[in-house]
């Protein structure tokens, strides 16, 4: 017992208190600032991207900073942005350290507070209104312009912060300049309302996410040759609701020649068709919800409402949807549901999907790809063996949860693949929804992107944890703890997977240096040759997985959905 609380103290307490050294100054047109060395890499934390968008600016488009006096210290990781503490990803990484296949003593440590890895920062414990920040990592001595790489956090737009284990230096050892940032999120982030429309000089509103990102990308191109980066080389990646946001800044024209090249994972918004001002199907405007979600507030109908909606405090707006104490209702589905981008006519012209099947995404380079059970540990969220048991037809409240409203049948080829699915009838719900919701999305992009840009590459990732005990297979989420070699402590694990880790890192950086991974080695991906790289025991290329589920999908979304 003694020694079960000394690796306790070890792993909760910092062993350094050593002092930090500091970078020379970079002068900015903000101003000066610093940031630290840590052996051969530079970090510069906390870095203002925009104005806090707080008072008049809660609710607008992010606005440039103006700056600050004197030499700032970018030393110390940034607030997050205000998102619900009562749900988050605690219960997410909860499946998969319980699907992992660890051992007990590995699983108490966690379970009393040891890092969680990429997923779990200072999120809970750190958040602010004032949250549009970005972090830079860049090699030490670096004298030439590198390829800059900027990581958009996941977390379904509500959830996650751009710092946690995102913040170590192996990306930039691969010799290119790492940048995440944070962005608006939630209520915050992407809330629309017919007054916050009309006050809007291009009658939008609920975008400020997106925008923020946007406005990140801008900075980047001013200010990274500072810092050792090219400009003119800048790729955007970033997974689940930052590959959603890879797929929407790749169809947003305020984005164009801001990036040069973009990689997706388990992601693209292709799904997402919600627009500001009018229904979708069964899919309800942005306006249409934020309205509910005022009247939720108790404002609905004052003259004066974006006033009182401004002097609402952050944290009162956060609890809607937090899925705790069994308060989650039909109500909290319908308002938080919309916390996505929406097509305004100004930061979309057109969904996701649309701009995507007539080739009218920006022409850059794009690689692209999803896990192999991207459902194992995000249908328990929401869907429970025992509702599964009375579901009586749960493909088609799969193929609805993915594709709701669509004008169309779901077409009957997709559900005798789905009815002659091998596995246990709970583990093939998983399967075929993780399958639609990931996998069809990003066959379909891709599909449509090689039309427009033959740099198109297309990834599946297939290694389960390195446990025979685990359950969760190559869960949603599981490649970027190899992406960043950011590990959950404990986690099985054995040497296929740190050479997974490491190809990987090489694939990415390699395609921020040229956008052309056919020189290291890999196929193009198009219609006539579906190729993909398998990230596996055995890394190998083969033809894209699932093809008889995917092409009828890609059909279907062909001509359906708007």
């Amino acid at each position: 017992m003694r020694l079960f609380f000394i690796l306790i103290t070890f792993l909760l307490v910092s062993c350094s208190d050593k002092e930090l050294l500091l970078t020379d100054k970079i002068l900015l047109g903000q101003g000066e600032l610093q940031g630290f060395q840590e052996d051969n890499t530079n970090y510069y934390l906390g870095i203002p991207y925009a104005k806090p968008p707080t008072g008049t600016l809660r609710w607008k488009p992010p606005v440039n900073h103006s700056g600050w006096d004197g030499n700032l210290l970018a030393i110390n990781k940034p607030n997050s942005c205000m998102q619900p503490t009562g749900f988050g990803l605690g219960p997410f990484i909860g499946l998969w350290v319980e699907g992992s296949g660890m051992n007990w003593f590995s699983k108490k440590l966690l379970n009393i507070g040891a890092n969680l890895g990429p997923f779990v920062s200072s999120a809970e414990a750190s958040q602010s209104e004032d949250c549009l920040f970005l972090n830079i990592i860049t090699p030490k001595d670096n004298d030439s312009k590198l390829p800059v790489m900027m990581w958009i956090h996941g977390g379904g737009h509500r959830f996650g912060d751009g710092s946690g284990s995102y913040i170590n230096p192996d990306i930039a050892s691969n010799d290119v300049i790492f940048v995440s940032i944070n962005y608006r999120l939630g209520a915050l982030g992407y809330f629309a309302h017919p007054a916050l429309s009309q006050e809007s000089p291009n009658k939008s509103s609920g975008n400020y996410g997106t925008l923020d990102q946007i406005q990140a990308l801008k900075w980047i191109s001013e200010n990274i040759d500072k810092f050792g980066g090219d400009p003119d080389n800048v790729t955007i990646f970033g997974e689940s609701a930052g590959g959603h946001s890879v797929g929407q800044i790749m169809s947003s024209p305020l984005s164009k020649g801001l990036f040069h090249k973009a990689i997706a994972q388990s992601g693209y918004g292709v799904g997402n068709v919600q627009k500001l001002n009018s229904e979708h199907g069964h899919v309800t405007s942005a306006e249409n919800s934020g309205v509910k979600y005022a009247k939720y507030l108790g404002v609905d109908g004052k003259k004066n409402i974006l006033k009182l909606l401004r002097a609402i405090p952050a944290e009162d707006l956060l609890t809607i949807g937090e899925l705790e104490n069994d308060a989650f209702n039909l109500l909290d589905i319908e308002i938080s549901s919309a916390w996505h981008p929406n097509v305004d006519g100004w930061v979309f012209n057109n969904s996701v999907l649309e701009t995507s099947r007539a080739g009218k995404t920006h022409n850059v380079p794009l690689l692209i790809g999803f896990n192999a059970d991207e459902g194992s540990s995000l249908i328990p969220l929401f869907y429970t063996k025992e509702m599964h048991k009375e579901n009586k037809d749960w493909i088609k409240s799969s193929w609805d949860l993915v594709f709701p409203g669509y004008n169309q049948p779901m077409p009957t080829s997709v559900r005798n693949w789905a009815l002659n699915m091998n596995r246990d009838s709970y583990v093939a719900a998983q399967r075929f929804w993780g399958d639609l919701n990931f996998g069809s999305i990003a066959y379909f992009a891709a599909i449509n992107h090689s039309k427009i840009n033959e740099n198109t590459y297309f990834y599946y990732f297939n290694k389960s944890p390195s446990s025979a005990n685990q359950t969760i297979g190559a869960t949603h989420g599981i490649e970027i703890m190899y992406l960043f070699n950011s590990w959950i402590p404990g986690w099985p694990k054995d040497n296929a997977d740190n050479v997974i880790s490491k190809q990987m890192q090489t694939d990415w950086t390699n395609f921020a240096k040229t956008g052309d991974l056919s020189i290291n080695g890999w196929n193009r991906f198009s219609e006539d040759m579906p190729s993909q790289m398998n990230y596996e025991a055995n890394i190998n290329q083969s033809d894209s997985s699932q093809l008889e589920l995917f092409k009828p999908i890609y059909d279907y979304l062909s001509i359906n959905g708007e």
